[in-house]
């Protein structure tokens, strides 16, 4: 909320801006109506005594009419007042016309005969309310246009803060469950997995509220991952993980660790037998290629809709959409032993 001194310092920056602006209008309409004989001295007279005519319609209509019936979608009574408006201040102007003219100078011949001419007066005068009317509107555009995109961008990023505070308990939660697992079991491994656990949890709660991360850091997490996952699968679990071209890229945070949680939850937590995944990263040309292809068990049909599904999956697609709109591609398999996932992101921007 503003404070009363800077409302005041912005008040009196509006005030001068408005002085300034028909200090400059009595200049213009000076030259004008007197450039062509050169009569200034009482061109200048007689723009001050009509000038206030122009001030008034021009406010009239800039802070009653259009804030009160334009803005508010009140077309045809906008209409109507405008043309009453019109109507009183033209007939204003002519009852004010030729007794200025007969005051002001010696007579009619001293004046450009422009100046003569009411409809041309009228024209001259109402062409800079015109303009301020047009200012304003496009103020008011420019402003409408600026609350939107604020709008939009609030609400995009609570719903990217919202998606990555699921995505966050949901993975801590299936880690959790597998170092539980060990610790029954008594195994030697606890401690690295607990090592390894620490690590991840450092980059969830001090690097992960950054709106980009370098992906060296993914990957890291993504290694400590998969070294929990091995611990937990043992032997019948065979995975690659190979990452390419990593240099100085970044990406969001946690875009990329829900489809291979995803691909170990519907793949290697799905089967009792020997399982494989293959996980590719590789930076090319400004974007970040990553693939990620795992064996499944077969099974019905209807038995296989989750593996498109998940609390992981579906928000790492929506915070995709909101990130990228359709600067990104992904193209998702489910065949009956495989499950597939291709991605492509740009690197280093985002929407």
């Amino acid at each position: 909320m503003k404070g009363l001194p800077e409302i005041l310092k912005n008040s009196k920056v509006r005030v001068l801006t408005h002085i300034l602006f028909w200090i400059v209008v009595l200049i213009y309409y000076t030259y004008f109506f007197g450039h062509q004989q050169g009569f200034y001295s009482l061109t200048f007279k007689f723009v001050i005594l009509l000038m206030p005519i122009t001030i008034g319609t021009t406010y009239f209509f800039n802070y009653y009419l259009i804030p009160r019936y334009l803005f508010r979608n009140k077309i045809k009574l906008f209409i109507l007042f405008s043309v009453y408006t019109l109507i009183f201040s033209f007939w204003i102007t002519s009852l004010i016309f030729l007794p200025t003219i007969s005051l002001i100078g010696p007579g009619p011949d001293m004046f450009d005969k422009s100046l003569i001419d009411l409809y041309f007066v009228i024209v001259g005068l109402y062409s800079v309310s015109l303009l301020a009317i047009l200012i304003k509107l496009l103020k008011y555009w420019y402003e409408q246009q600026n609350s939107a995109i604020q709008l939009l961008k609030e609400k995009t990023e609570a719903e990217l803060a919202m998606l990555k505070g699921q995505i966050n308990p949901h993975f801590l939660f299936n880690t959790l469950n597998n170092i539980y697992s060990l610790a029954l079991k008594k195994s030697d491994l606890t401690a690295d997995a607990v090592v390894k656990l620490s690590e991840m949890l450092d980059y969830l709660l001090y690097e992960c509220n950054a709106t980009m991360v370098d992906v060296k850091k993914e990957v890291k997490l993504i290694q400590n991952y998969i070294y929990l996952q091995k611990i937990r699968y043992g032997g019948r679990l065979d995975i690659h993980f190979k990452a390419e071209n990593i240099i100085d890229q970044r990406i969001p945070p946690m875009i990329i660790l829900p489809f291979i949680e995803n691909s170990f939850k519907h793949g290697a937590g799905n089967q009792s037998n020997k399982v494989w995944i293959k996980i590719n990263m590789r930076a090319k040309s400004g974007y970040l290629e990553f693939s990620i292809v795992n064996s499944k068990s077969s099974q019905k049909k209807a038995e296989r809709k989750s593996a498109r599904g998940g609390i992981g999956l579906e928000n790492v697609k929506k915070r995709l959409g909101l990130l990228y709109q359709n600067e990104y591609s992904l193209e998702i398999e489910d065949l009956s032993d495989t499950f597939s996932v291709e991605l492509s992101i740009p690197t280093g921007t985002m929407k």
